[in-house]
């Protein structure tokens, strides 16, 4: 059976992308490249969901999942990658009379059922992940609460350093008060800035006087 190649994700919260104006993170799946035998997973990186040619045609496999954790998406991927196999295993590319497309055998077809069915993409709609796995999304309303000043000690002389710390301590406190392992706020970057220039604005307002 041809072996998978698996590409680990390395960031806990590296499956998640939230792009600026946009309302929701952008979708996350689990894909096989049939070409290079690999298993990974990822986001979306087009907005509006656009896939490219390669998906459209069949040889990379995706496989929608949840936005979870590095730890959870490394986890499944070991577990379908028997079934990754085995698709790998039995497929060729053809043309079809526009463009060079995969074709499954019947028992790639069978597998890739599995897959799905395992990663509850389709009856009986079980997913594989606990409420662990998630990563927790906040948004910036629920996540702070006004008082960050005072409590982290921001200054018109924080650098971007210390407000990158300050946003992991604030990320850490939500995951711990959350259901997910690890927490996530779209903003909450722009927010730190924000206070700390605000204070900025102000001494110089201050010096103009």
């Amino acid at each position: 059976m041809t072996d998978v190649k698996i590409v680990d994700c390395t960031g806990p919260a590296e499956l998640y992308r939230h792009y600026d104006g946009q309302s929701a993170a952008q979708p996350v799946y689990i894909e096989l490249d049939l070409r290079q035998e690999l298993l990974l997973a990822d986001y979306n990186s087009e907005i509006g969901n656009a896939v490219p040619f390669s998906v459209r045609h069949g040889l990379d496999r995706r496989y929608s999942i949840p936005v979870v954790t590095a730890d959870a998406a490394n986890r499944v991927m070991r577990e379908i990658a028997p079934l990754a196999a085995r698709i790998l295993a039995d497929w060729e590319e053809v043309w079809d009379g526009r463009n060079m497309v995969a074709r499954l055998g019947t028992d790639a077809i069978a597998a890739e059922d599995e897959i799905e069915v395992m990663l509850g993409i389709c009856h009986p709609y079980e997913s594989p992940f606990g409420e662990g796995d998630l990563v927790g999304v906040w948004d910036i309303d629920s996540a702070v609460n006004g008082s960050e000043v005072e409590e982290y000690g921001i200054t018109a002389e924080t650098g971007d350093e210390r407000l990158d710390e300050i946003e992991q301590e604030v990320l850490t406190d939500l995951a711990d008060c959350g259901e997910g392992s690890v927490a996530v706020c779209h903003g909450l970057d722009t927010y730190l800035r924000g206070l700390r220039d605000e204070l900025r604005q102000d001494a110089a307002d201050n010096d103009a006087a």
